[in-house]
């Protein structure tokens, strides 16, 4: 753990040094700006640092007020540092293409001024877009056809929120834009795959009344996400509860011709807690029924295809700000949307079974924000998935 927190406060070092050497570039000596900028980045390092150490629970519009400035400015930042990067690159393949075909394209860049003025416009701009983006909260309709539905059901409806991170920021006024979407579509059943809260939710009422407000024929279901793990999987468990929903903790429930499974996230591993292989749940479950799999993290088990249908999953958030999307596929193999799983084997062995079913993963891109309340060609989503009697069956 100590090397990790070496190998992150040396990146920020080096992150906000190239920053800063831009910005000289461009504003010129003067130590009143290099203590301005200590001043900033300092306050974003130790802001960040404060949210998650310190206990500011009896100063809630203190700690809203700190969240977002620091979210925020270290967004900026980022996308500051981007902008930079991608002009340097602008300016080395000028420099190439004077030096191997003899152009003169560097006299078209502009001045280290000029350049800071447009890294800094954009990054302004793109903290402006993915603010609303983050807001926009759309549907998305999945549909998938299944011969396992039962005699007079042609049709189930799920509505899937994931990754809210309900805490300092997403609160009930950004609960309610999302949970507005899911009533608007309808559903026979909601499911959250995991990352619902990112606080402690012992005393807020408003989210548990606005939960409660969902009123499914066929009920409300949710699964951990790590973040309930970071910030205490009890009490994140409690509002679950609370809020009316059935948490399923490595086990399934049968529901409207429907098998939901959730499994616990990874993490409560690190927590102490045993998960057992899911594999072992999905092998006891009926051959007739559609089986949704509820997993946070898009990881799946080899020896789990084939029995099940259909796995939900989430945690990535699509990147939410671009180009974190391209380090999120550096991890998980399954990028957002919908994907099919059936390989030729399962688990390194040659696997037949006219029992087997056709299983796919859809992942999402996430209904809240996570840190910054932006995205950024990662539009948040409210995903709802039409389970429907495949014709002639």
């Amino acid at each position: 753990m100590r090397l990790i927190g070496i190998l992150i406060i040396a990146t920020l070092a080096a992150h906000y040094s190239y920053i800063y050497v831009r910005l000289r570039s461009a504003v010129g000596p003067g130590w009143k700006w290099t203590a301005l900028y200590l001043a900033l980045t300092l306050f974003l390092v130790f802001g960040s640092r404060a949210l998650w150490q310190v206990d500011l629970g009896d100063y809630p519009e203190f700690r809203k007020a700190l969240s977002y400035s620091v979210y925020m400015g270290l967004a900026f930042f980022f996308i500051l540092f981007t902008a930079f990067v991608a002009l340097d690159l602008v300016r080395l393949l000028a420099w190439l293409a004077d030096t191997l075909f003899s152009t003169d394209l560097r006299g078209l860049i502009p001045s280290p001024k000029g350049r800071a003025w447009a890294a800094a416009g954009f990054a302004l701009l793109v903290c402006a877009y993915g603010w609303f983006e983050a807001l926009n909260v759309q549907p998305r309709h999945v549909t998938i056809e299944t011969e396992r539905l039962p005699a007079g059901t042609d049709r189930i409806r799920i509505a899937q929120i994931t990754d809210v991170h309900l805490g300092w920021i997403i609160q009930e006024e950004r609960l309610a834009r999302i949970l507005s979407v899911v009533r608007a579509a309808e559903p026979d059943l909601v499911v959250s795959t995991g990352d619902l809260v990112d606080d402690n939710m012992e005393f807020r009422d408003e989210e548990i009344a606005l939960l409660r407000g969902l009123t499914p024929p066929l009920g409300t279901y949710a699964v951990t996400g790590n973040h309930e793990y970071h910030v205490g999987v009890r009490q994140a468990v409690e509002f679950k509860e609370r809020a009316g929903m059935r948490v399923l903790r490595n086990a399934h429930h049968s529901v409207g011709g429907l098998v939901l499974v959730g499994m616990d996230d990874p993490s409560a591993r690190y927590y102490g807690e045993e998960i057992p292989p899911e594999g072992d749940i999905l092998a006891s479950l009926p051959a007739d029924r559609f089986v949704v799999l509820l997993k946070h993290q898009p990881r799946v088990e080899p020896e789990s295809v084939g029995l099940f249908d259909l796995q939900l999953s989430g945690h990535t958030h699509g990147g939410q700000i671009w180009p974190f999307y391209w380090l999120t596929r550096m991890v998980y193999e399954y990028r957002p949307g919908l994907r099919a799983l059936n390989p030729s084997s399962r688990g390194g062995e040659a696997y037949a079974d006219e029992n087997s079913r056709e299983s796919s993963i859809y992942v999402s891109n996430g209904t809240g924000t996570w840190g910054p309340p932006l995205r950024f060609f990662a539009p948040p989503e409210v995903t709802i998935f039409d389970i429907v009697r495949k014709p002639g069956s």
